[in-house]
């Protein structure tokens, strides 16, 4: 198991928080360039995709924003990809259903809604733009990037995990490096093995708490975590004991806040335990 830098975990995962931060309908405006900048990138594009489709509220023909793609003066891109509130009403349909993996060359298969918001990731807000992964190609092809981390919460994380995979696979870097918050379990026991195969630099940070990184479950489909886990566990009588609670990237960063000995985090406050309200 590789050592974790929490405070690299963090920087990520604050990355993604910018991502977080644009409304789904909204657009990378200057001050959110001036974040991604400060956090020592400079802004390429943005990834468009089709929000998650659900029982509950089909979504059809929602085109959101996922997040954005930048560079570092160290010739690293970054992709960053948000999770979306679509989760909750998705841990609500109970189906789980699976399809063939969607990336050329990795064997098994994955979930269907996260499959489906994967191949719908893109360049740009209309159909047809360059895909996501091939953006990425093509900035690696350029000479514009030599290597590539993905980053991503809740849903976010299963996209990043198939991202990750399709870029070693697809693109000219055959070891990009991925941290995921709160990521769901992406697809069977093959598909695991495909990723696991190819991404030696996986950071997969769950908290103990959280019920979404503990889904789909393992029966009856043979759904399987993809390495490699780092656990969260929050201290007692400190974080509210609800599902949201437990899955806000605040709070993840929170924790690992903790475990890297900033204060630099804070809980929402709603989310702040009180006598009646504890783990």
């Amino acid at each position: 198991m590789l050592p974790i830098n929490w405070n690299t975990a963090i920087q990520y995962a604050a990355l993604v928080k910018i991502a977080e931060s644009v409304t789904p309908t909204g657009s990378y405006g200057q001050s959110t360039i001036d974040q991604i900048n400060l956090a020592g990138y400079n802004f390429l594009q943005t990834i468009y995709g089709d929000d998650l489709a659900t029982d509950i509220d089909p979504h059809v023909g929602d085109v959101v924003t996922f997040g954005f793609l930048a560079v570092s003066g160290a010739n690293e891109l970054v992709a960053a990809i948000r999770g979306t509130d679509s989760i909750l009403e998705w841990l609500h349909d109970a189906s789980f259903l699976m399809v063939p993996s969607p990336i050329p060359g990795a064997h098994g298969y994955t979930e269907d809604g996260f499959t489906a918001v994967y191949k719908s990731l893109r360049i740009g807000p209309a159909n047809g733009t360059l895909a996501a992964r091939d953006s990425i190609k093509s900035y690696l092809d350029t000479g514009a990037g030599t290597c590539v981390t993905v980053c991503g919460h809740s849903l976010g994380g299963a996209l990043a995990t198939l991202l990750t995979l399709d870029v070693a696979l697809n693109t000219s870097c055959h070891a990009p490096t991925t941290y995921t918050y709160a990521s769901p379990r992406t697809g069977d026991h093959i598909f695991a093995g495909s990723f696991n195969a190819a991404i030696p630099a996986s950071y997969r940070i769950a908290n103990r708490q959280d019920l979404v990184p503990k889904l789909p479950p393992i029966l009856p489909l043979p759904y399987e975590h993809v390495n490699t886990q780092y656990e969260l566990n929050p201290p007692p009588n400190q974080v509210k004991s609800s599902i949201p609670c437990m899955h806000h990237l605040t709070t993840y960063l929170w924790l690992m806040g903790q475990l890297a000995g900033s204060s630099a985090y804070s809980l929402d406050s709603d989310c702040t335990a009180t006598g009646e309200d504890h783990i």
